[in-house]
């Protein structure tokens, strides 16, 4: 049994996270240059953010699942 498709999803987890970590410094320098105006639109992104990295969880686990169902991963 290959431990591939495992470490794709790890792979993404951690490109959000990698991702979450630059988007959280830019914020930071912006919100102290003060030049920003945390309102609707702020909170709407975030709520994006939010889902984008639900349906990943959500689906992403759902395909590796259905990844070891497949022909190639079964037992003989």
């Amino acid at each position: 049994m290959s431990f591939i498709p495992i470490l794709q999803y790890l792979g993404g987890l951690a490109a959000f996270g990698f991702m979450y970590w630059i988007m959280d410094g830019v914020i930071t320098a912006i919100s102290g240059v003060g030049f920003h105006q945390t309102g609707d639109v702020y909170t709407l992104y975030n709520y994006f953010w939010s889902a984008i990295i639900v349906v990943y969880l959500i689906f992403g686990g759902y395909w590796v699942v259905r990844t070891y169902n497949e022909q190639e991963y079964m037992v003989r």
